[in-house]
């Protein structure tokens, strides 16, 4: 302990001269959609792992009286709220006020600080927790408390594989490490540290940045190995991630509030309701792109400037993927990554009344000469998100669609939708993308025995370059007492948990299953502890296919803990998204962002999105590639 000490001391002196800002709420936007209130914020400056308290109040008349009630509230308010970006809360009006109509609407969001939770994550039995991690001068350190919670062992942690990423997508390894009293001063070196049970030791880690580095980093993930000597070398391979982190370190964490512009409401239960089917429409004004034809540029990153209008005002716009703030003209800017050759821009707008139109334009990036041409052959080598398009489409996409709507056992109740809801998303993926039909298995109300020989006969039949869709929608149920969550297949009996399918289960499945990337969509009540990290980006990254590259294993869920309804919201909107999408490949993480604010403004349930914990994935993505007709 004594040297764990002298090392936290070092980070502490080393951290005294870094300060910035205390932290703040920024980017405090108010939208309506149909009849609800969306409060967007930002929480920026904060001390890593500080959470808050969050409270939202209203006023009528401009912010001098804050007396309106906002009980029909959800999303992230209350307590233990993390710092970060695209926070959101959702006020359902009228079950608080029959009429809400006035110009001098304004919000407060009030943060106060809470306690500080580090990130942990963890790597068979071993506990990782990113105790401090701060930038100074061109360097960022990174400190992780380290516990083996088994027995004895051997981790080795390996400097190539400690990676931050930003929110544009840039990488940076780390060249510099010590775990324990073991250096590794190299890109390629592996310090390696014997661990007795209940040992802790602390890993310090160094990346080299360039100058205007963010204050704010996307991820920062770290490759280890376990080794256990027994009779043989008994080698584990993990991957742990830490998301959403600050580098500022407030001298004092103080209560921070922010007031919003005021707004014209009319939203009420008298109102007559505006009948409007039609989606916004979308202009460019530089470059002056088109539809049918492809405009040429010769730079690699442009600005894209446009107009998007609707007679019942714009909720949202996206441009390939990244939420795009717009003036109260409806004009709209975005910085837009190109590769050489012909890209494509994907615009996407909803109205205040959730109609959308999502729209593609052909863009032709040229170099205008001979260096420029050597340059970017450069970057694409020296850039590993520039992979050619064809390394997606090579692995063949395989689905398992389960859909269990009738129960033998008269004490469960039989569902309407399911079989109903897994046929649609069997038809939309047949139909729109590379699933073949010879590859989609679709069980309808299956028992256990059905279910678990359907992932056997997976387990032979899929590769490593493979990829892998499971559906399943039925009822499930999470045991709070024992923290176990479970599906119920056909067969399932109340009385006992004979037949029925652990959430450990499952997981243990989707890891055995050697595929590229596996995704699961679960529109059942689900155990949120199947998931390695509750963060999911808003932040669509500029390249595709540096999702494509790293294997993962996703999972996406319609509600957390809490019951699902027979009619799913969640499924409509998926199924709805998945047929609207233009793009060419869209990643399971734009997917589930992109409907995400929709079922949260129409069920009471959170759906989630992340890496499913210890299956082996790897910071990569399931991609949805679009049927070539």
């Amino acid at each position: 302990m004594k040297k764990i000490k002298i090392i936290f001391t070092f980070i502490v002196l080393a951290c005294i001269s870094i300060h910035s800002l205390a932290q703040q709420i920024e980017n405090l936007r108010i939208k309506t959609l149909e009849d609800k209130i969306n409060i967007f914020y930002d929480i920026s400056h904060e001390k890593s792992g500080q959470l808050f308290d969050i409270k939202v109040l209203c006023s009528e008349d401009g912010g001098i009286n804050f007396n309106i009630e906002l009980n029909s509230i959800s999303g992230d308010y209350g307590s233990n709220i993390e710092g970060g970006k695209d926070k959101i809360i959702i006020w359902d009006i009228l079950k608080d006020n029959k009429n809400l109509i006035g110009e001098n609407y304004v919000f407060k969001i009030i943060a106060t600080p809470g306690k500080v939770k580090n990130q942990t994550d963890n790597v068979e039995a071993f506990h990782f927790e990113l105790v401090d991690c701060y930038k100074k001068d061109k360097q960022i350190f990174c400190a992780i408390k380290i516990t083996n919670k088994g027995k004895k062992r051997n981790l080795k942690m390996i400097n190539r594989l400690a990676r931050i990423y930003d929110f544009k997508g840039k990488k940076v390894e780390s060249h510099s490490s010590k775990l324990g009293r073991v250096q590794g001063n190299a890109r390629y070196a592996t310090p390696t540290l014997s661990f007795q049970q209940d040992k802790t030791d602390i890993a310090i880690f160094k990346f080299n940045i360039s100058d205007g580095f963010s204050n704010r980093i996307k991820m920062i993930e770290f490759g280890v190995e376990v080794l256990d000597i027994t009779y043989g070398l008994d080698l584990k391979t993990g991957n742990i991630q830490f998301k959403d982190i600050s580098f500022d370190k407030p001298q004092q964490s103080n209560k921070a509030e922010l007031i919003s512009q005021s707004l014209k409401l009319n939203i009420g239960s008298k109102i007559n309701r505006i009948v409007d089917i039609s989606p916004p429409k979308i202009s460019f004004s530089h470059p002056l792109l088109t539809k049918d034809k492809a405009v040429k540029v010769n730079t690699e990153e442009i600005i894209i400037k446009g107009n998007v209008t609707d007679d019942n005002g714009i909720f949202e716009i996206t441009v390939n993927g990244m939420y795009t703030n717009l003036n109260e003209s409806g004009e709209f800017k975005s910085d837009v990554y190109l590769v050489e050759g012909n890209n494509n821009i994907y615009v996407r707008a909803i109205d205040k009344l959730n109609n959308s139109v999502e729209e593609t334009f052909p863009i032709i990036y040229q170099p205008l000469n001979k260096k420029d041409q050597r340059q970017t052959s450069i970057n694409k080598i020296n850039d590993p998100s520039m992979i050619n398009e064809k390394d997606s489409r090579e692995g063949k996409y395989y689905a398992l669609l389960i859909g269990v709507s009738e129960y033998g056992d008269p004490e469960i109740m039989n569902l309407d939708q399911p079989v109903i809801d897994a046929e649609k998303l069997y038809n939309t993926i047949a139909s729109n993308y590379t699933f073949e039909k010879e590859n989609i298995t679709f069980l309808k109300s299956p028992t256990r025995e059905d279910i678990i020989s359907e992932f056997d006969r997976l387990n032979k039949k899929i590769t490593e370059d493979d990829n892998l869709l499971v559906f399943y929608a039925g009822h499930g149920y999470w045991d709070a007492k024992d923290e176990i969550g479970y599906w119920l297949p056909s067969d399932a009996k109340k009385v006992n948990t004979a037949h029925w399918i652990r959430n450990s289960t499952i997981r243990d499945y989707l890891r055995t299953v050697k595929t590229k990337h596996t995704l699961l969509i679960a529109d059942a009540c689900f155990s949120g502890g199947i998931f390695k990290t509750r963060k999911a980006f808003t932040n669509a990254p500029k390249s595709v296919q540096k999702l494509y590259e790293y294997p993962s294993r996703k999972a996406m869920t319609s509600g957390s803990l809490k019951e699902v309804p027979d009619r799913s919201i969640f499924l409509l909107y998926l199924d709805k998204r998945l047929q609207e999408n233009t793009q060419d490949f869209i990643s399971a993480e734009e997917l589930f962002s992109s409907f995400k604010i929709a079922v949260l403004n129409n069920s009471p349930n959170i759906p989630l999105y992340g890496e499913i914990k210890d299956t082996g994935d790897e910071g990569g993505d399931f991609i949805f590639v679009k049927r070539k007709y």
